[in-house]
């Protein structure tokens, strides 16, 4: 199954997009917070690997790991998706003579491809439902 309809019609889509979302938002402000201290001495840039995070959670085949807690249970509610919580970590750039490490080239960058990533995403969210609607009421998608 190609990844648009697993994206599409998977059970657990809902919550693999709810959860990268919010993750994006995180990356977002930590993006934020590495510009708005671009001239604060030794601080040191951050960023999330949420994509990295997100594709050990669905595993290499695509398809989610389970975790079960009965050997008869399997489902959503079992999925390491929801487990997923941001992992910052401390970006390797070279660091200015203040010890500042915050490339706000690097950092504009990150931020509008997070931003692209959010907004397709929604967009992903936004054609899901509309292709639930009209399967409910049998009407055209618009």
């Amino acid at each position: 199954m190609p990844l648009i309809d697993r994206l599409l019609f998977s059970d657990q889509a809902p919550g693999v997009m709810k959860k990268a979302l919010n993750m994006m938002s995180t990356r977002q402000n930590l993006i934020s917070s590495n510009i708005s201290n671009v001239d604060t001495p030794g601080f040191k840039a951050s960023d999330i690997d949420f994509q990295a995070q997100l594709r050990e959670a669905l595993g290499s085949k695509g398809g989610l790991s389970l975790r079960a807690t009965n050997s008869k249970h399997f489902g959503p509610s079992t999925s390491s998706i929801g487990d997923l919580t941001p992992d910052p970590f401390e970006e390797d750039a070279a660091a200015k003579s203040n010890g500042n490490n915050v490339d706000v080239d690097n950092e504009m960058a990150k931020m509008a491809e997070n931003q692209i990533m959010y907004n397709a995403t929604v967009q992903l969210m936004m054609k899901r439902g509309a292709t639930v609607r009209a399967a409910v009421t049998e009407l055209p998608q618009q």
